[in-house]
């Protein structure tokens, strides 16, 4: 099983750019309305665990929380490989992505220190990513290209034009493989501005016909437990 977590992609821009190998047999929106925030670490953790995890995870200290193995639907897997994934194995490099994006604000650097930062993360969990399929009965891998340039972006067609041709060709890699493709995302993306904000909507895609109507992000856990039952 591959699970290809996508920050922040949004369905319209999948479509727009004709993104569609991300689409993959079956595609449509997320529903997060149970959610009063569209907290990045919430999303992704109630991903993880099937339950809204929203009260259990503090606003300033939300990027220091982290799932046991026990809580979520990998412990259905023999083995598993969680590439930089938010509640679970988010890597201490996103540190720095932290600081330009501050310095930034701050008028202390330009943006483009930040987006080489946020490539530099993409390009490394890439390799790990891609290397990892068929070494593991599940290998899931997360990434926040969308989501980081998409806020200081978003707005601008031609960098979010880019960061989805990106996506679609990981995405186009990952098909390589034959086993269960799920693409999720925790949450949507708008334009304020050049700027973006999240939205109560995500995207998913499956390489199978899963027969989902805009189905909650906690709902897959019950789904990949199946079909992990099920090898």
């Amino acid at each position: 099983m591959i699970i290809l977590a996508l920050d922040a992609l949004d369905l319209d821009l999948v479509k727009k750019f004709e993104s569609k190998t991300l689409m993959q047999n079956e595609y449509g929106q997320t529903d997060i309305s149970d959610f009063n925030l569209e907290r990045t670490v919430v999303l992704w953790a109630s991903f993880l665990t099937g339950r809204n995890m929203e009260a259990r995870i503090p606003l300033k200290t939300q990027w220091e929380f982290k799932l046991p193995t026990e809580e979520t639907f990998l412990h259905f897997s023999k083995t598993f490989k969680a590439i930089d994934f938010p509640a679970f194995s988010f890597k201490q490099n996103h540190a720095e992505e932290r600081k330009f994006l501050k310095n930034y604000f701050d008028e202390k650097s330009a943006i483009e220190e930040y987006e080489t930062a946020v490539w530099k993360i993409h390009e490394e969990n890439k390799t790990e990513f891609l290397a990892s399929i068929g070494n593991y009965n599940l290998v899931m891998g997360y990434f926040n290209l969308a989501d980081a340039i998409g806020h200081l972006s978003f707005g601008v067609v031609n960098k979010m034009k880019d960061v989805y041709n990106t996506l679609e060709e990981l995405a186009k890699e990952t098909k390589n493989s034959d086993d269960f493709t799920l693409v999720i995302s925790d949450h949507g993306m708008k334009a304020i501005g050049r700027y973006g904000d999240h939205t109560k909507n995500g995207f998913y895609s499956a390489n199978r016909e899963l027969g989902l109507n805009l189905p909650k992000i906690t709902d897959f856990y019950n789904t990949i437990r199946s079909l992990q039952n099920a090898t």
